[in-house]
């Protein structure tokens, strides 16, 4: 029973996330979202699961991921035609100590909240990543 309670607890908050980070995110697609109705639909499963929550949060970091490279690619290329070598150093800077940020946030929450937060926190974290160097590259 209380684990059935702490299941409930955990895909609640999951989901409770999602919904928050979707509207946070109006800059970057909603990957995760289309990757749980599609994989719902095309399983048949009727309602999202913890191994769902894992491939579509893997999926979506991974696009994030590129993305993230796309614009920092861009960053520098700019900073380049600008002269501002410091700009681009010190946004890479930046995105080392984010990153390691990142993985221990995201330790925490996975030990914390539960298992489905050690993929769905760096998902989330990559997306809020993207829209924020997004925003450094205009």
């Amino acid at each position: 029973m209380i684990r059935a309670c702490t299941i409930m607890m955990v895909l609640s908050t999951t989901i409770c996330s999602i919904s928050a980070y979707a509207e946070q995110s109006a800059a970057s697609p909603d990957v995760y979202n289309q990757c749980v109705e599609q994989t719902i639909e095309k399983l048949a499963l009727g309602n999202i699961n913890n191994a769902v929550v894992e491939s579509c949060s893997n999926q979506s970091r991974a696009y994030y991921e590129k993305e993230i490279v796309k614009v920092l690619d861009q960053i520098k290329k700019q900073s380049q035609i600008d002269l501002r070598q410091e700009r681009y150093n010190d946004i890479m800077k930046s995105q080392r100590l984010w990153k390691a940020y990142v993985d221990q946030e995201c330790q925490n929450a996975g030990s914390y909240i539960g298992s489905p937060m050690y993929a769905f926190c760096p998902m989330q974290e990559y997306g809020k990543r993207l829209d924020q160097l997004t925003e450094y590259a205009q």
